[in-house]
């Protein structure tokens, strides 16, 4: 076997994919209506067909409306009966996320496979077949920039311009294995020049190295961007860029004309998922437009009763449209969202959305050298998911200067875990260039955000903020 097998990629899957995308461009309301249709209806007769999982829970079913919700969890649990490919277990694909050094590599000769994170409970495992990666390709390329003339690459990846990457490249992460598959696909000399830098990395570490690469496009988390932000404001760094695209996280009005301020270009946010990458796009009007023609989205309500345009749901239910290897139907994404009633003002017909999505906080600490530290919350939350091994917690800066972790339990599990997270936290610390803090073992299990449904794993509550 080949030690890294190319990424899949498939010439009959991304053809139509690109093709249908940029016609459902020209008339969402028309042909990207009937082509939703059309792929609901695939999905739901291969999805019965074939998905044992799936089989069980809706017998009769033949309507969206007749799946009932389905969570993470569940599905984790019931890994290897949910596939529509018999090939997909549970134990393969942990397999294939363990290997330490094939991000993208090919899975089963047809597949990607990328993990979330836990902030809705436990991470979990996503198999993207061709249809799905061709779908992403097609939505990134033709609408990530607002564009609504024909399908342009160059527009998004020139092989003149540098791009920046800040973010998890510690394992296979959606943004991470997308880009890498991406630079292993693209011959040269079209190959996009994307420099990885992990979010683990103390923050004047990235700020030197972005310094010294000078990329046009960086790519980022908004807490990461706003941190660097502050940088640039103080004259500790100096970019000049063309783009800034951020996403993962939830994006401020006041964070992004701060942004817009401070690197003097445009700011372009989306909103995406594990579940499915490509959730909506952004138009030059700053606001984020759903990509229905690939994706379902229901908000509704504690009951899961649908909500009306304008109000903010209790949750979400994701359909993803594209991929019938691993099928979502009506999935618990955990966001809340709202649709608006009104058109927007830039001419697109795509229904437009709002996200409170997740939304953790950056900790200012003392220095051990004098000043100030700044961890990013993404930072924070990888060193406990992958050196402690703990995924549901809360990290708190107290308003008395204190930090306090809160898990699950207090028992000897809790304990155990709890030496586990203090162990991680203070080698982070170090690393860091911080003080050395006392951490505190909360008396109260973790929390979840009542505006968003999410688990936050990093608050601030510090007088500073």
């Amino acid at each position: 076997m080949t030690p890294h097998p190319a990424p899949p990629f498939d010439l009959w899957s991304w053809l139509p994919a690109w093709q249908e995308t940029w016609l459902a461009g020209l008339d969402p309301q028309g042909i990207g209506q009937r082509l939703r249709q059309q792929r609901l209806s695939r999905l739901i007769e291969q999805t019965l067909r074939e998905s044992p999982l799936y089989a069980r829970r809706a017998v009769g079913a033949c309507h969206l409306a007749d799946f009932q919700p389905i969570g993470k969890a569940e599905l984790m649990a019931h890994f290897d009966d949910w596939a529509t490919d018999r090939r997909i277990t549970r134990h393969a694909a942990e397999a294939a996320v363990r290997a330490a050094d094939g991000v993208a590599d090919a899975w089963l000769g047809d597949y990607l496979v990328w993990t979330s994170s836990g902030t809705s409970g436990e991470p979990g495992i996503f198999v993207q077949d061709g249809p799905s990666l061709a779908a992403f390709d097609a939505i990134e390329g033709q609408r990530l920039l607002g564009a609504r003339s024909a399908p342009s690459v160059s527009a998004l990846w020139g092989m003149a311009r540098r791009f920046a990457y800040v973010g998890a490249i510690g394992g296979p992460y959606a943004g991470h294995v997308s880009l890498q598959r991406l630079r292993r696909l693209v011959p040269a000399p079209w190959t996009p020049q994307i420099t990885m830098i992990s979010i683990l990395e103390p923050l004047q570490q990235v700020a030197e190295r972005l310094q010294a690469l000078q990329p046009d496009v960086l790519i980022t988390y908004p807490s990461c961007a706003v941190a660097l932000a502050e940088w640039q404001a103080q004259g500790a760094l100096q970019l000049t860029l063309d783009q800034l695209w951020v996403g993962g996280e939830q994006l401020s009005a006041t964070h992004r004309q701060r942004l817009r301020d401070v690197f003097g270009c445009g700011v372009r946010n989306s909103y995406g998922a594990s579940e499915f990458y490509s959730i909506a796009f952004e138009c030059s009007h700053g606001r984020l437009h759903l990509n229905d023609d690939w994706v379902v989205l229901e908000p509704v309500d504690a009951q899961g009763r649908p909500m009306p345009p304008g109000e903010f749901s209790h949750t979400t239910l994701l359909t993803n449209l594209a991929n019938r290897a691993q099928p979502l139907l009506r999935y618990e994404l955990h966001d809340r969202v709202r649709f608006t009633a009104e058109r927007c003002g830039c001419g697109q017909a795509f229904p437009v959305i709002e996200v409170q999505g997740r939304s953790d906080d950056a900790l200012v600490l003392p220095a051990a050298r004098g000043g100030t530290v700044t961890l990013l919350p993404l930072m924070v939350e990888s060193v406990i998911e992958e050196e402690a091994q703990v995924t549901q917690f809360q990290l708190l800066h107290r308003a008395d200067g204190r930090l306090e972790l809160r898990l699950p339990g207090r028992g000897a599990d809790g304990q155990a875990a709890f030496a586990r997270c203090r162990q991680a936290l203070q080698s982070c610390l170090d690393r860091q260039g911080a003080a050395p803090q006392r951490l505190l073992h909360g008396a109260q299990p973790p929390q979840r955000d009542p505006g968003s449904g999410k688990l936050r794993r990093v608050i601030d509550l510090s007088p500073a903020r």
